[in-house]
């Protein structure tokens, strides 16, 4: 309420506006304050470094075009074919089908795994370790520690091989 209106109430009517104000439903149509974590977010999302994220990860998902494919070449210790083949056998012969090739199978782990590496890029970048450190040293500089992400127990899954883990699975 304005002060001019305030300035033409009587001290009962005052107390009654003050209370109304005060109570739980004069406040339901006050918006909540933001939270701590809310703020920072939106700033963190600012940086050069966010913007950066959410420009390439954008760019990536706008554009992805299956049909659009390089050719790659890896190398697979023969065990692991023979495991992809012997995997693949079982689906095959669960759903009735032939079972697809071994460099077919792997195409199609990859792929999987990329779509789910855009996935957390888009939805949650915090999910990699590097972005997760990049907030974090953030709270750090914003007075924040509180509001720190921890890193994930047991193996980080987005970890990279550089990052001293075998593979991205």
């Amino acid at each position: 309420m304005a002060t001019d209106e305030r300035n033409n109430l009587s001290d009962e009517e005052l107390a009654a506006v003050s209370e109304y104000e005060n109570s739980e439903e004069g406040r339901a149509g006050e918006p909540e304050p933001e939270s701590r974590a809310v703020q920072l977010t939106k700033l963190f999302y600012k940086t050069p470094e966010m913007q950066e994220c959410r420009l390439t990860a954008d760019s990536i998902n706008n554009a992805l075009n299956p049909d659009d494919t390089v050719p790659v070449q890896i190398d697979v210790p023969r065990e692991f074919l023979r495991l992809t083949e012997f995997l693949e056998q079982k689906r095959a012969t669960a759903a009735g089908v032939e079972p697809l090739p071994p460099p077919k199978v792997l195409n199609q782990i990859i792929l999987n795994e990329l779509h789910d590496q855009l996935h957390w890029l888009v939805v949650e970048p915090a999910h990699f370790s590097h972005y997760r450190n990049l907030w974090n040293r953030f709270c750090d500089e914003q007075g924040a520690p509180g509001e720190k992400m921890p890193a994930p127990s047991g193996a980080e899954p987005q970890q990279s091989a550089q990052e001293g883990r075998e593979g991205p699975f």
